[in-house]
């Protein structure tokens, strides 16, 4: 049975009406989920100079860092999904010539224009994230990278990610990302690192939960319980990009209490079809 507050989490979730969000958790449900063949990389779709030029062999000798750059994005989440080099960096695929190929807007980092300098990383990135970019502005993290003084910056999407081949954080990782900043020697809340690893510790439970679920209950039974835990899911996921970790931590103690509520139900109801 569910409590009342389970109840009081079943309609705030109905209110939030958003979709599930495929955020580097394989949540498995027939009933929920289709798996999807991964869009073609759109450097197979279209010639590109970028590609051309950058995918070149030649590269691995006369510049080993261009070279180990392409070979990062061809086998990246971000070329399967159809990002090509511009859609980052600017610049003109189709052009012939370096030059042109380059132009203005393919400009250096250090450039303060250009779209991959580290202030505005989080804004490029925004193109695709954008949920996940309005948690973040929210952040004291966002605050401090548009510190005045670029070595008092705050950290930004590369920073826990990776700039081509990302990958998410996890319970064996997360600590040691967040000890760049926060620790000891800097004294900048150096309680967080092992705050946001039980956390994440925490919330990768609901995956468990949300499996056990999916294996156990009836298709009829299963779509509307997961049309309401996944948009929480979703909604949740996007706002450890606060970083308010305290806040993170209490509603993933609902989210998992109301999913354990769901899982002992069926345990108890196999448990009476065995009796």
């Amino acid at each position: 049975m569910l409590t009342r507050s389970d109840a009081r989490l079943w309609q705030a979730a109905r209110a939030a009406g958003i979709a599930l969000l495929l955020f580097g958790f394989a949540f498995a449900s027939g009933a929920s989920a289709q798996t999807k063949k991964p869009a073609t990389p759109a450097m197979n779709k279209a010639k590109s100079t970028c590609v051309d030029c950058h995918s070149d062999p030649k590269f691995l000798v006369q510049n080993k860092k261009l070279y180990d750059y392409y070979q990062a994005y061809k086998d990246s989440i971000h070329a399967q999904s159809g990002v090509t080099c511009s859609d980052c960096h600017g610049g003109n695929p189709k052009a012939a010539t370096e030059a042109a190929a380059h132009g203005t807007e393919a400009l250096s980092s250090a450039n303060k224009a250009s779209p991959i300098n580290y202030r505005n990383i989080p804004a490029t990135c925004a193109k695709c994230h954008k949920k996940i970019y309005q948690m973040y502005r929210q952040s004291a993290h966002f605050e401090h990278l548009k510190a005045a003084a670029p070595d008092e910056q705050g950290p930004n999407c590369v920073t826990c990610h990776g700039s081509l081949n990302v990958s998410v954080l996890t319970v064996n990782n997360v600590r040691t990302t967040c000890q760049q900043c926060h620790n000891e020697k800097t004294g900048n809340n150096p309680d967080i690192p092992a705050h946001a690893q039980a956390v994440l510790n925490n919330f990768l439970s609901i995956d468990r939960y949300y499996r056990f679920i999916a294996r156990h209950s009836k298709p009829e039974d299963a779509k509307p319980f997961f049309d309401v835990v996944d948009p929480v899911i979703k909604q949740l996921t996007a706002e450890w990009h606060t970083f308010d970790i305290d806040s993170i931590d209490e509603k993933t103690h609902d989210l998992v209490q109301f999913m354990k509520v769901r899982r002992n139900d069926l345990l108890n109801q196999e448990r009476r079809k065995r009796q």
